[in-house]
């Protein structure tokens, strides 16, 4: 009788309280959000870490949280694995991006139950199995599709360019959705592509940039990150080509200190890294986020759209600005629906990029 008495006693025991009952399968208290780690290659780039870092400062200034940049290096991914261990040992919340550092994750995630993950700008096609990973990917195709109807409409010569980082299906699918975006402008136009093959080498997208505007090209978009800055020098240096940005709001970044480089940036299809993060970190608090699922976030969310700013207001005629607005509504609606490298035989989408080669 007096066992029954005390297994009886402990049971109800576990009911009043949800610590310490039920293991990694049962009920337990959730460990408070106090430190927050931010993972990247590098801080600097004046485009997605530094836009990221944004967010993420925000919130732990207005939600009195410990956070910090830890940066792997840009040229140094033996570094991302031990990186992201280290964090997830010592902070309550890791935020990284990209599909390798998923990888890793993916591969010691049980050993830091209580750590939670927060990993955005991963691949759409990518399936989560992770309980204590929250997913965004972004559907930059369709942004793209808004950035080329815009660039070929300020086209004077019918060609405009695209400078990539690394020819990989994430650069890929921005192209695809640009080249749509050229094509349902003006289904003659022409497309200058090029690959810097990394992020960080300003110098090569320069030329790259160069050789893009000897073939007509006289409104040039980079989607190189750090390297891409080089295709805004380009445009100064040879005046009157126009640029357009990628994740940030690029512009802003050189108001003051290159406002030569600043004016030659019409506008920048944005990620919203910042203001993602910020929600993320936001709703988490609050117990509003589902860990262990995947959210895709495009035009109808207001993830991947152009930038609206005053100079874009100014520069780009109030026609163009209302046709790029319409098509915006017809993607969120579904009526237009945009066609993504994921998924794209490696034939359709040569062809689809041979036919607006210059």
């Amino acid at each position: 009788m007096k066992k029954y008495l005390a297994v009886l006693l402990a049971a109800v025991l576990c009911l009043g309280s949800l610590s310490g009952c039920g293991g990694k399968n049962g009920a337990q208290e959730q460990k408070e959000i106090k430190k927050i780690a931010y993972l990247c290659s590098n801080l600097g780039d004046k485009s997605f870490n530094d836009v990221a870092w944004e967010g993420v400062k925000k919130a732990g200034e207005e939600f009195g949280l410990e956070v910090k940049a830890v940066e792997y290096g840009a040229d140094n991914k033996s570094r991302m694995e031990p990186t992201l261990q280290d964090a997830a040992g010592s902070y309550d919340m890791v935020i990284f991006s990209g599909n390798e550092m998923i990888e890793f994750l993916e591969k010691c995630y049980e050993d830091f139950p209580d750590t939670k993950f927060v990993a955005f700008d991963i691949d759409p096609v990518y399936e989560l199995t992770m309980p204590n990973v929250f997913v965004v990917a972004y559907l930059q195709h369709q942004g793209e599709f808004l950035t080329g109807v815009l660039a070929q409409r300020l086209s004077a010569s019918g060609v405009t360019g695209l400078v990539g980082g690394t020819e990989a299906v994430g650069i890929n699918d921005f192209l695809v959705g640009y080249i749509q975006g050229v094509q349902y402008a003006d289904p003659n136009a022409k497309v200058a592509i090029s690959y810097v093959g990394g992020f960080t080498d300003s110098p090569k997208a320069k030329e790259l940039a160069y050789l893009q505007m000897d073939q007509g090209a006289d409104v040039l978009h980079q989607v190189a990150g750090g390297a891409g800055l080089g295709v805004f020098e380009a445009c100064v240096d040879r005046g009157g080509a126009r640029a357009i940005g990628v994740d940030a709001d690029q512009r802003a970044y050189f108001l003051e200190s290159n406002p030569k480089v600043a004016d030659v940036i019409v506008t920048s299809m944005l990620k919203r890294n910042d203001v993602s993060l910020y929600n993320i970190i936001k709703d988490s608090l609050d117990g509003n986020i589902a860990f262990g699922t995947m959210e895709k976030w495009g035009v109808k969310q207001g993830a991947t759209v152009l930038a609206d700013n005053d100079y874009y207001r100014q520069t780009v005629p109030q026609p163009v600005r209302d046709e790029v607005q319409q098509v915006a509504d017809q993607i969120a609606s579904g009526a237009i629906t945009v066609k993504t490298a994921y998924g794209m035989e490696q034939e359709t989408f040569a062809q689809m990029r041979n036919a607006v080669k210059p």
